[in-house]
């Protein structure tokens, strides 16, 4: 695991897929925040004084738990409001347009991640291939409905999930499960508009559900 510090009131924690297999976790343990993963975060939270300093005083806590696909986590911890949280992962953001190219593209990534969690009640997912997402949405319970659409563009497949009726327990196991096929990226309506404008709408409603009947045919 890796730590930094944002400031004295906000730090991130990385974890790799390997420390997940060292310490017998899935992203359902987590997600579900079940013994196990209690105990993990926990720990976590208990190191971060070590690793950077980092004191709770008493204060309450907010957790943003971003799953990274086939790497890991990233979790970032705060005592701050929500929304200077924001203004935080903004000046990060800005900071790292300095560095280079490559460097840029894949902090630009995590960041994007992070800020996933604000929208609190849509999710969207990339999928390289058809098969995957319809793997995923076999994943799915039957008996939960999920409101969805599906677009392609830019040769990729994009499935977008709401939480709609679901609870946020049921709505993070989900969406956590689909990090084993696909992966997290920001929603924004500016990306939403480039598919609609850009890409093809191939399921407008429903589209777990009937990817789900296509897989299991």
């Amino acid at each position: 695991m890796r730590y930094k510090k944002i400031n004295d009131a906000t730090i991130q924690c990385f974890v790799t897929a390997e420390d997940m297999v060292e310490y017998g976790l899935t992203l359902s343990d987590i997600f579900e925040q079940n013994e196990k993963g209690e105990e993990f975060l926990r720990d976590i939270i208990a190191r971060a004084h070590d690793e950077v300093g980092y004191m709770i005083n008493g204060e309450s806590i907010a957790m943003q738990i971003t799953p990274i696909q086939n790497q890991g986590l990233v979790l970032t911890l705060t005592s701050e409001s929500p929304s200077v949280f924001r203004d935080i992962l903004q000046h990060v953001k800005e900071r790292l347009q300095g560095l280079s190219a490559e460097l840029s593209r894949q902090n630009e990534a995590i960041m994007q991640h992070a800020a996933q969690e604000f929208d609190q009640d849509r999710r969207m997912f990339a999928f390289m291939t058809l098969h995957q997402a319809m793997q995923y949405a076999a994943a799915i319970p039957a008996n939960l409905s999920v409101k969805s659409c599906l677009y392609k563009a830019d040769e990729a497949y994009y499935l977008v999930i709401e939480k709609n009726r679901l609870s946020y327990k049921t709505f993070n196991k989900i969406s956590a499960e689909a990090v084993e096929f696909g992966t997290l990226i920001a929603v924004s309506e500016e990306r939403l508009q480039y598919l609609r404008e850009h890409g093809e709408c191939l399921i407008a409603d429903r589209a777990v559900s009937r990817l789900r009947k296509i897989y299991l045919a």
